[in-house]
């Protein structure tokens, strides 16, 4: 059975957890949010009538570089999940300035998903509301695919824990982009 080794980065309370645990109990009931350290599942999908067993690392927003268990997430994965919200206007912004550094200095060849979460709250107006007071909004479409590009992200993508069917087309995007970069010379995999 081939295993798939899939990293889960992001700012703190961007819905990274959320987003594992749906995809792993294939439901939207809700989860309560809680603050990981590090925890490593496991889980299983097909793909062309194969099993795919994924081992999916979530880790938690610790002070990067300086923690010793950060390097140790990144060794051989075959794809990380670069999360961020689209209600939480910071979480953009430490998308190049944090986290793809953080992932280039551990594993620059490995291939990354950009993963906008919680775009269900794109039209919550009471977010909006919110956001409005302080003369924000929630990150768009297009600002999403503007931030893959600047990151150079294999893939672009968008879920709701509250929608299973993009959740699942969230791992989808892994076993198609780990497909692509296996089918293509060692050289073409830097992504930076």
């Amino acid at each position: 059975m081939l295993t798939l080794k899939v990293v889960v980065v992001g700012s703190c309370a961007c819905g990274k957890t959320t987003l594992i645990r749906t995809f792993l109990r294939n439901d939207v009931r809700d989860t309560v949010p809680s603050p990981t350290v590090q925890e490593v599942y496991t889980g299983h999908i097909q793909h062309h009538r194969t099993e795919v067993r994924l081992v999916i690392w979530d880790t938690g927003d610790s002070d990067l570089l300086l923690d010793p268990s950060r390097s140790s997430c990144y060794a051989e994965a075959d794809v990380v999940l670069l999360c961020f919200s689209v209600r939480d206007i910071f979480s953009p912004s430490e998308v190049p300035s944090r986290w793809a550094k953080e992932i280039r200095h551990f594993n620059p060849l490995v291939p990354v998903l950009l993963v906008a979460t919680q775009i269900d709250l794109r039209e919550d107006p009471n977010i909006v509301r919110e956001l409005a007071q302080i003369k924000c909004r929630p990150i768009s479409v297009a600002e999403g695919f503007q931030l893959a590009q600047a990151v150079r992200a294999a893939h672009y993508v968008e879920c709701s824990a509250m929608n299973l069917d993009s959740v699942r087309k969230v791992f989808e995007s892994v076993l198609q982009t780990c497909h692509k970069i296996n089918a293509r010379p060692l050289t073409s995999l830097a992504l930076w």
